[in-house]
């Protein structure tokens, strides 16, 4: 390793204040990245992490059904149920825009912020309808839409334990 030193030099003073410094090119978090390349851009579909969580959110509603049913009853498990499908919905959305905004050449940021604030709209007006016109309990709702919440962890979780 190359080492460079830096600041002052006191001698052979017994508490000598010196910094050692690497150089970019001797620093392994840096030799370890410029090695590496970006993936190349999915053009179609959704990647298999992001079909995964999805599935795994998906997986996640019956639990939180169970939880919503033993809880609140019929009516909250009705609305884990809603809940869940609004948040997979959203995140397969959000997936497909992610991934039609990465393999364009167009990369314009003004066109993704009206998308993201257009499916931001939909989904605010998706929950009000539920809680106020449908009558959907709001803690049900909420329990349903943290499945995407628990599914990442999970995910993670399940792919470190297949590369053990």
């Amino acid at each position: 390793m190359n080492l460079v030193r830096t600041g002052p030099d006191f001698g052979a003073h017994k508490h000598s204040i010196s910094r050692l410094v690497t150089t970019q090119k001797d620093d392994p978090l840096h030799a370890a990245t410029a090695s590496e390349q970006l993936p190349p851009p999915v053009t179609e579909g959704l990647p298999h992490g992001a079909r995964r969580i999805a599935f795994l959110a998906a997986l996640l509603i019956v639990p939180a059904m169970c939880a919503g049913f033993s809880v609140g009853g019929l009516g909250a498990a009705a609305s884990v149920v809603v809940g869940g499908f609004i948040a997979v919905v959203n995140f397969w959305l959000l997936s497909r825009l992610v991934v039609a905004t990465t393999a364009s050449e167009d990369l314009s940021a003004a066109k993704l912020l009206f998308q993201l604030m257009s499916k931001l709209a939909v989904l605010g007006i998706l929950i009000a309808v539920s809680v106020f016109a449908l009558g959907l309990d709001p803690l049900g709702l909420l329990l349903g839409l943290g499945v995407i919440f628990a599914a990442v962890p999970l995910n993670l979780f399940s792919e470190w334990m297949a590369a053990r």
